[in-house]
């Protein structure tokens, strides 16, 4: 019998990285040639230094089968690098599209509030449509409210960004890096949202005439 002709010379230590060798008995090739009668190996698995698996992985057919190297099939895991790059640009993608949303909740949220005060408020509206403002001025009350709405809503928004990731990034003793547009440009994107947010609610005050307005304040 091969198994009394045969000596084992050592045992796996780790098989984290191929569970399957937890049953396995590995022999040199020459051996499982003569005893078993293997004509061709159907795997090999080839471990390399970090950085160089795309390198190898064009050479090892060449260097395995220099006759015909289309005859093997590597199969190399990805690079580090661009598997890093693509999972940085799905969160990106990610983030962007839950900014998104909550762009579009806080311009709806603007613009019912604005609505809101606009109807509790018409016989403000009619008092100073009557004392010679005009539509210009009743549309720019409101569009400034709504604005200054938004612009509070980017500047807390962004302090709390900010100084979240300040604080994550020092309890894992990290260096927090922070484009220097988003502090400021959040703040006038906020402050944009506002303004079209409450375009409609100061269309619809401007709109109304000072004696309606008079009528259904009182």
């Amino acid at each position: 019998m091969w198994s009394l002709l045969s000596a084992v010379i050592g045992i796996i230590e780790n098989v984290d990285r191929q569970v399957s060798l937890r049953g396995a008995a590995i022999m040199p090739e020459g051996t499982a040639r003569r005893e078993f009668g293997l004509a061709a190996p159907g795997l090999a698995q080839i471990e390399t230094r970090l950085g160089a698996v795309q390198l190898i992985s064009r050479q090892a057919p060449r260097a395995l089968s220099p006759r015909n190297p289309a005859l093997l099939k590597v199969a190399a895991p990805p690079d580090p690098r661009l598997l890093r790059q693509a999972v940085e640009e799905d969160l990106n993608a990610l983030f962007l599209l839950l900014g998104g949303v909550s762009l579009l909740v806080g311009a709806i949220g603007i613009a019912n509030v604005t609505l809101v005060s606009v109807l509790e408020r018409v016989g403000e509206i009619g008092l100073r449509r009557s004392l010679g403002a005009g539509r210009r001025h009743i549309c720019a009350q409101f569009l400034l409210e709504s604005t200054g709405m938004g612009l509070a809503g980017g500047v807390i928004g962004a302090s709390v960004g900010t100084l979240v990731i300040v604080v994550v990034s020092a309890s894992n003793t990290w260096t927090p890096v922070l484009d220097p547009w988003v502090p400021l440009g959040a703040p006038l994107l906020g402050a944009l949202i506002g303004l079209c947010s409450g375009t409609y609610p100061a269309l619809r005050a401007a709109s109304l005439e000072p004696v309606e307005a008079l009528r259904a304040g009182t």
